[in-house]
Protein backbone atom coordinates (compact mmCIF):
# COMPACT_ATOMS: atom_id res chain seq x y z
CA UNK A 1 0.00 0.00 0.00
CA UNK A 2 1.13 3.48 -0.69
CA UNK A 3 1.28 5.57 2.37
CA UNK A 4 -0.57 8.37 2.69
CA UNK A 5 0.00 11.84 4.14
CA UNK A 6 -3.65 13.00 6.41
CA UNK A 7 -3.51 16.22 8.24
CA UNK A 8 -6.05 18.07 10.48
CA UNK A 9 -6.42 21.54 10.80
CA UNK A 10 -8.04 24.17 13.22
CA UNK A 11 -7.58 26.90 15.68
CA UNK A 12 -6.43 26.03 19.60
CA UNK A 13 -9.51 23.60 21.19
CA UNK A 14 -11.29 22.68 18.35
CA UNK A 15 -10.98 18.67 18.47
CA UNK A 16 -7.42 17.96 16.16
CA UNK A 17 -6.24 16.20 18.86
CA UNK A 18 -9.15 13.82 19.50
CA UNK A 19 -10.30 13.73 16.22
CA UNK A 20 -6.51 12.42 15.24
CA UNK A 21 -7.08 9.82 17.92
CA UNK A 22 -10.10 8.56 16.69
CA UNK A 23 -8.99 8.33 13.09
CA UNK A 24 -5.47 6.66 14.17
CA UNK A 25 -7.71 3.96 16.27
CA UNK A 26 -10.05 3.66 13.33
CA UNK A 27 -7.26 2.54 10.94
CA UNK A 28 -5.26 0.46 13.06
CA UNK A 29 -8.95 -1.17 13.91
CA UNK A 30 -8.74 -2.50 10.10
CA UNK A 31 -4.73 -3.07 9.68
CA UNK A 32 -3.36 -0.28 8.90
CA UNK A 33 -0.25 1.12 10.78
CA UNK A 34 -0.45 4.74 11.76
CA UNK A 35 1.45 7.76 13.51
CA UNK A 36 0.17 10.24 15.00
CA UNK A 37 2.33 13.45 15.25
CA UNK A 38 2.38 17.37 15.65
CA UNK A 39 3.16 20.38 14.40
CA UNK A 40 5.15 22.27 15.67
CA UNK A 41 6.57 19.29 17.33
CA UNK A 42 6.65 15.73 16.15
CA UNK A 43 10.89 14.53 16.77
CA UNK A 44 12.99 15.56 19.97
CA UNK A 45 14.69 18.71 17.71
CA UNK A 46 10.98 20.07 17.04
CA UNK A 47 9.63 19.36 20.45
CA UNK A 48 12.62 21.61 22.02
CA UNK A 49 11.45 24.00 19.37
CA UNK A 50 8.02 23.81 19.96
CA UNK A 51 8.86 24.52 24.07
CA UNK A 52 10.67 27.58 22.83
CA UNK A 53 7.76 28.90 20.73
CA UNK A 54 4.63 28.28 23.51
CA UNK A 55 6.48 29.41 26.24
CA UNK A 56 7.06 32.67 27.61
CA UNK A 57 5.62 36.14 26.67
CA UNK A 58 3.60 35.41 23.26
CA UNK A 59 5.10 38.33 21.61
CA UNK A 60 8.53 37.81 22.56
CA UNK A 61 10.07 36.59 18.93
CA UNK A 62 10.07 39.08 16.07
CA UNK A 63 7.94 37.55 13.55
CA UNK A 64 10.36 36.50 11.06
CA UNK A 65 12.18 35.07 14.12
CA UNK A 66 9.21 32.58 14.85
CA UNK A 67 8.73 31.66 11.24
CA UNK A 68 12.19 30.51 11.05
CA UNK A 69 11.93 28.88 13.94
CA UNK A 70 8.52 27.21 12.78
CA UNK A 71 10.49 26.21 9.05
CA UNK A 72 13.30 24.70 11.39
CA UNK A 73 11.24 22.61 13.55
CA UNK A 74 9.00 21.20 10.24
CA UNK A 75 12.42 20.48 8.86
CA UNK A 76 13.38 18.65 11.85
CA UNK A 77 10.05 16.58 12.28
CA UNK A 78 10.02 15.40 8.41
CA UNK A 79 13.80 14.32 8.50
CA UNK A 80 13.33 12.06 11.66
CA UNK A 81 9.51 11.59 11.83
CA UNK A 82 7.43 11.57 8.56
CA UNK A 83 10.42 10.31 6.26
CA UNK A 84 11.57 7.37 7.78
Amino acid sequence: MTARFITLEGGEGTGKSTQAQLLSAALRSRGIGNIVTREPGGSDGAETIRKLLVEGEPARWDPLVETLLIFAARADHVARTIRP
